[in-house]
Formats: structure tokens, C-alpha cells, sequence
């Protein structure tokens, strides 16, 4: 980095002394500019601040990394992206040191916000845009009778496939004909219908920016009781024609559905993908054919797996060695809901993937005393920087303290013996 911290240059927006300063007050050039603009209350002055300051060198690489304790917790995730996309070794460091979690590229990297088609969209770098394309499907289901017993359809099912794209794509063609559409890095897309991840691939030349998609069910309900959206599709389709894409967070019912045409449940057909970064699958039931098909994936530079597995079984015995071989950069692994618990647990403690971890995840499982004697037998979670443990069937969290890492034990339900995993009450 150039370490000639204080002289102006081309990225300088008022440079002192050269012009008159605004009506407002004096707006310096150089570093010192940069350091008086992060002083400000305003939370898009702090951020045009920090995108200049990693032009400054190694002093301006500190100022960013300074910022990851301010009070704003937006100043603090957009620093966090900076360092993360620019801040070389140094900057992920300080990244891992200040909290973990920050050293992950996830969706929270940009503030959310409702997409309106009345409204540009503006400042894209920070702002995830927020897109319903839920139908409002009574109405669609009386439009659909009427036609089908006039006899203009062939089927119930065929015209109401129709309708559902006609209506999907026309939502979605109003999205894509703002005009900074190019500039979108970070999209939510919420009860997208079945026909959905086509016109998504189809478009793949105007959201050609996307670093970030959300995919399904909007509300975050912790058991996912609320997930009616069916997520019946191949998304390797996505990783295909998004190569640039560094978050993949999907959320809903990955059952399948009958009625779809176009799949049984959500799968991954074998890809390679060398951005992303984060892939996390919400969902209260994950098939094992499709874990199976997850840790099969060719992602070089995978740093970030969370997976909601429920009660579909999972075969740790032979999923730990191949998570460890086919994602060489994992710092973060979430195996969550997860009936198998006590399982992975023994599996990940005979693992080197142990020894690479910065957090290991496994709430909202099944756990027993079994799966902790595991993990306090293994002088590697010792490295660990954070251990969830909390929502499982532990008796005995006391025993965690002897633990160097931190360690999240509590809440814990019900009582020893009487086990569910928490997402197939």
C-alpha cells in the first residue's frame, strides 16, 4: 500500500485551500478530510468517508479499521465489507480479531430496503433492495376457474403455471427497467414463484453486479413453521449464470412440492464456482439427497456453511471428511436443527477441519452430554473463537466453562431424555 498518506490526489473531492469552501463550512481534503468526515452523525457522510480512506495507505487502512467499533452498526458492516474486499491480510485480521462474524460476506453487508419502482435506486454499494413478488393468488385462482370452465384453457394446472409467470414477470420487468439496474449488488427476492429462477437466470446481463441474493421466505421465524414457499429448483442454475456471486441465503420449504412440475425438492446439481463465499439453506426439513449434492459442490473459496438440516439425517461420518476436502477455506460451520448432533460432533473432533474453524454452530439440535464430552475431549475447539452449543438437550452446560473459546450454552429446552430437534416440533 502507498504509505504517502497525506498528499490529495485525483480521488480528493474539495481539495483545501483551492476552492472557496461551502455555505456550510470548510470541507478539507486529504486524510485529515477523510478523518473529520467520520466524525459526522450522518451515516452516508461516514460511509463516502471510508470508501476514500483505503486510498490513504496504511493510515487510512487504520481509520477503517477503527470504525468497526462505531456506533452505528451500518458504519460497521460496510467497514467490514471495505476490509473485507480490500484490506488485504491486515484487514482480515483485524476483522477475525474484532468479532468473526464480520469477517463473513453476508446479507447484512447491506441495508435492506423495499424496492418502489417510482424511486431510482440509489446507493447500491450499501443497500440491499427488497423485491416482493408474492402473488395474490385467490384472485388468481377465481381468473383461473372462470377461463378453465369457458373452456379456453387445457387444464387447471397449465393455465394457472401461465398466470403465475405472466404476473411473476411482469413484477419482476418493472424492477429491471429502473435504470441503475446494472448497479445492484445485493437482492432479496421473496416468495419467488415456481417459474421464477428462469426469468432470474434470464436476466443475468442486467443484475451482471449481483454479489448478494436472498432467496424465499421473508419472515425469519426461528421454526420456520411459516416457510409455505416451496424451493422445487436446480439453484446451481443460479451459481451458473451469477459466476460474481459471493452470498447465496436461501429460506423456506425444501421439501418439494408434487404439484411442481419442475422438481421433487431443492438441489444442486455439480457446479464450480470460485466467488462464492457464504451459502446458507434455512429450512425445517433439508433432504439428504441434497447435502449430499451441497458438499459435492466445487467452491474453492467457500468460507461460510450453514445448513438447517432437521430430521432428514445426517451421515457426519462421511459428510465432516468431505465438508473438510471440498471447502479448504471454511472458517464457518453451522450445522443447526440438526437431530444427529451427538454425531457430527464426534465427527468433526477426529476431523483437521476442527483446527481451521473460527465458529462452530450447532444449536437448535439434538445434542447431549454425549455430543459435549466429545467436543471437551478435543484440544482444538480450544481454537475455536465462538461455540453455539444453546437450544439442544445439554444437562450439564456447567461442564463448558473449562473451555478457552467462548462458548454459547443457554438457553437449553426441556429436559435430558426428552429430545426434538427444534424445527419438527
Amino acid at each position: 500500500m502507498n504509505n504517502n498518506s497525506n498528499q490529495p490526489g485525483e480521488f480528493d473531492a474539495v481539495l483545501a485551500g483551492e476552492v472557496p469552501p461551502p455555505v456550510s463550512g470548510v470541507v478539507l481534503g486529504g486524510l485529515e478530510g477523510v478523518k473529520s468526515r467520520l466524525k459526522s452523525s450522518v451515516v452516508e457522510v461516514k460511509v463516502a468517508a471510508l470508501s476514500e480512506a483505503l486510498n490513504y495507505g496504511d493510515m487510512g487502512l487504520d481509520l477503517v479499521i477503527n470504525t468497526l467499533i462505531d456506533s452505528s452498526e451500518q458504519v460497521q458492516r460496510f467497514a467490514a465489507k471495505l476490509l473485507k474486499q480490500r484490506g488485504g491480510k491486515k484487514g482480515k485480521q483485524a476483522l477475525l480479531n474484532s468479532d468473526p462474524y464480520l469477517a463473513f460476506t453476508m446479507m447484512t453487508d447491506w441495508l435492506v430496503k423495499e424496492f418502489n419502482s417510482e424511486v431510482d435506486i440509489t446507493n447500491p454499494e450499501i443497500t440491499a433492495y427488497s423485491l416482493n413478488l408474492q402473488l395474490d393468488w385467490p384472485p388468481l385462482y377465481a381468473k383461473v376457474r372462470s377461463i378453465v370452465k369457458s373452456g379456453s384453457a387445457p387444464s387447471f394446472r397449465a393455465e394457472t403455471q401461465r398466470l403465475d409467470r405472466e404476473q411473476t414477470v411482469k413484477k419482476f420487468q418493472a424492477f429491471l427497467h429502473n435504470p441503475q439496474i446494472h448497479e445492484i449488488q445485493a437482492l432479496h427476492c421473496h416468495y419467488p414463484s415456481h417459474c421464477f429462477i428462469d426469468i432470474f437466470i434470464e436476466a443475468k446481463n442486467q443484475l451482471s453486479n449481483l454479489k448478494a441474493l436472498f432467496w424465499g421466505d421473508p419472515q425469519d421465524d426461528p421454526y420456520k413453521d411459516t416457510s409455505r414457499d416451496k424451493l422445487t429448483r436446480n439453484m446451481s442454475l443460479v451459481l451458473e449464470a451469477y459466476p460474481s456471486l459471493e452470498v447465496l441465503h436461501i429460506r423456506g420449504n425444501a421439501e418439494g412440492d408434487y404439484y411442481d412440475p419442475l422438481g421433487s425438492c431443492l438441489s444442486f446439481t455439480l457446479v464450480e464456482h470460485h466467488h462464492l463465499k457464504t451459502l446458507i439453506i434455512e429450512t425445517k426439513f433439508l433432504p439428504e439427497s441434497t447435502v449430499n449434492e451441497i458438499v459435492n459442490l466445487n467452491l474453492p473459496n467457500l468460507e461460510y456453511l450453514e445448513l438447517w438440516t432437521g430430521n432428514a439425517g445426517f451421515d457426519a461420518v462421511s459428510l465432516i471428511p468431505k465438508i473438510s476436502e471440498q471447502f479448504p477455506k471454511l472458517k464457518y460451520l453451522g450445522i443447526r436443527s440438526c437431530e444427529d448432533a451427538d454425531e457430527v460432533a464426534k465427527a468433526l473432533v477426529s476431523s483437521p477441519l476442527i483446527e481451521r474453524l473460527k465458529i462452530l454452530d450447532l444449536s437448535m439440535g439434538e445434542m447431549t452430554n454425549q455430543g459435549v464430552e466429545y467436543l471437551l475431549n478435543c484440544p482444538a475447539v480450544n481454537q475455536l473463537h465462538t461455540l453455539n452449543l444453546s437450544m439442544n438437550y445439554i444437562s450439564n452446560t456447567e461442564v463448558l466453562d473449562q473451555l478457552a473459546c467462548h462458548v454459547i450454552a443457554q438457553p437449553q429446552d426441556g429436559e435430558y431424555g426428552d429430545r426434538y430437534s427444534a424445527l419438527h416440533e
